[in-house]
């Protein structure tokens, strides 16, 4: 599969997001969902600690 261009706008923009999104997570995960080699979704699972009562 051959790579594609992707502007430079485009992909400040997306590591923007990301940055956002990982600054945020304690404990969890971040996916990137592609679809046809196009990334359509970024999901945020975070995990909350409690503490033991």
């Amino acid at each position: 599969m051959a790579a594609k261009e992707v502007s430079a706008d485009l992909l400040n923009q997306l590591l923007d997001k990301l940055e956002k999104l990982v600054g945020r997570v304690e404990f969890g995960s971040i996916e990137l969902v592609f679809h046809q080699g196009k990334l359509v979704q970024l999901e945020k699972n975070e995990k909350l600690r409690l503490d033991k009562p």
